[in-house]
């Protein structure tokens, strides 16, 4: 319904200029509920930097190297992420060297500001195409509800079509509570499991 000022306006505008100015109202009324954009291309550009180089084992984007563990070794990166706190890349000592990359997009003690930022991650991925050498992809994933009871949640996208040289790759959006924040990242790793239980990151 429209605000009674509003119709008191209308009411002094000729019908030809009234049509004209209720479409003009209602267009700006539609832009004002738009809290984000469809598509993000620094978001898109990105993810596919990050895929791209990471069927060559990160030889781009790897950097110096944070810290050194037992079975694992986590590096920085080269990659300009604007609107990211934070990405690193992780290299696997398995029987075949595997790697995944992180990027932390926000930290907050707010559930309800963490969950918005998430599903809005979820969204973007859900609409967007990624380029990988010289091959488009879209991701397929299911939305894993928030749920303050529990400490992680975490939306599981595929590539389509699949990638043969890249069968066990995951692209994710979650979101954990690591006490007092929740943080929202953007994973890429290999994975066998399927369901969506928390396990390893990485295959055989």
């Amino acid at each position: 319904m429209l605000p009674k000022h509003v119709k008191i306006l209308l009411m002094r505008i000729p019908v030809s200029k009234l049509t004209a100015a209720v479409f003009l109202f209602f267009c700006l009324n539609s832009q004002a509920q738009l809290k984000f954009p469809v598509t993000n291309n620094d978001l898109r550009n990105n993810l596919s930097k990050v895929l791209s180089d990471y069927v060559m084992g990160f030889s781009t984007l790897k950097s110096d190297t944070i810290v050194v563990n037992p079975q694992s070794i986590e590096f920085a990166t080269k990659l300009d992420f604007q609107g990211c706190e934070e990405n690193s890349i992780t290299q696997y000592n398995s029987k075949n060297l595997i790697y995944s990359w992180k990027a932390v997009l926000l930290t907050t003690e707010e559930f309800e500001e963490a969950s918005k930022k998430y599903k809005w991650l979820y969204n973007q991925l859900k609409v967007m195409t990624v380029d990988i050498q010289d091959y488009s992809f879209t991701l397929s994933g299911d939305y894993d509800e928030p749920d303050e009871s529990k400490k992680f949640f975490g939306s599981i996208f595929k590539l389509t079509p699949n990638a043969g040289n890249m069968p066990k790759l995951k692209i994710e959006a979650a979101m954990q509570f690591e006490f007092p924040d929740w943080k929202i990242s953007l994973l890429v790793f290999e994975r066998e499991r399927e369901d969506k239980e928390r396990g390893d990151i990485y295959g055989d």
